[in-house]
């Protein structure tokens, strides 16, 4: 038995193939190259259809992507006719309020004057600590009122400035040194007034120590305070520490 090598078959199946093809019949040629030109025109058509499929996609993206677009302007746009329509809201609020200025203006003078009078009668009934210095502030505050120079909202401010200093007064309890008149001769005492319902004195030797009484509307002198005043002088120095007094408070009657 011969040995044949696989080169050699290969190449003998080549010339058998080759020889089959060129044998071929006329007719089978023409369909095997119409199969190649079919699969040609094909694979061109597949490469066209991907091609349009591509474009397709790119134009589907572009599109969504100016529909977003369009999207986000048209929320911007609404965004911006409501805050349009809120200037307008404001702008027109703002003329009504500016229209009223002169009617506000006419009705707040005369209710700051009559705030004054009420704040001068206070004080006239009050404990009589400092009193000249807090009528003379009283009758500035007039002026301040009466002057045209003085814008309403400066006026209305300073008036209610001197409300707060009245009632943070109340609040707290001070000590200084002035001049009182009493017996027809002036002397020099510290006082002591705790908020509004206390005033006492007692001279710079502590031989001498009285209260105003609000019911009586004078001064009274008694000594059995004395200790009480000297000791609340002190604290409102800060020289003392904070503690219980016992001092003459009159108490308003009740009105009938």
């Amino acid at each position: 038995m011969k040995n044949i090598s696989i080169p050699a078959i290969l190449a003998f199946g080549a010339v058998l193939a080759t020889a089959a093809v060129q044998a071929a019949p006329p007719k089978v040629t023409s369909v095997v190259q119409a199969q190649n030109n079919l699969d040609k025109s094909a694979a061109n058509s597949q490469q066209k259809i991907d091609k349009i499929s591509a474009e397709t996609q790119a134009m589907l993206n572009q599109y969504l992507q100016v529909a977003q677009q369009n999207d986000q302007l048209r929320a911007y746009d609404d965004q911006l006719q409501q805050f349009i329509q809120s200037q307008q809201d404001q702008m027109t609020s703002l003329a009504q309020q500016t229209s009223q200025v002169g009617v506000v203006e006419q009705g707040l003078v005369p209710l700051m004057q009559q705030m004054v009078d009420s704040l001068q009668q206070f004080v006239k009934l009050d404990i009589p600590y400092k009193l000249n210095e807090r009528l003379a502030a009283v009758q500035r505050l007039r002026e301040t009122i009466n002057d045209a120079t003085v814008s309403v909202a400066d006026k209305y401010s300073k008036v209610i400035d001197a409300y707060n200093a009245e009632i943070a007064a109340g609040k707290t309890m001070s000590s200084y040194r002035g001049d009182l008149s009493q017996g027809g001769h002036a002397r020099t005492v510290n006082f002591l007034r705790i908020g509004h319902l206390v005033l006492a004195y007692q001279t710079l030797d502590h031989s001498e120590t009285g209260y105003w009484d609000k019911q009586k509307q004078n001064w009274v002198v008694d000594s059995k305070y004395a200790n009480a005043v000297a000791e609340g002088i002190a604290i409102a120095n800060k020289q003392a520490a904070p503690n219980v007094l016992e001092l003459p408070v009159t108490v308003p009657e009740v009105a009938k």
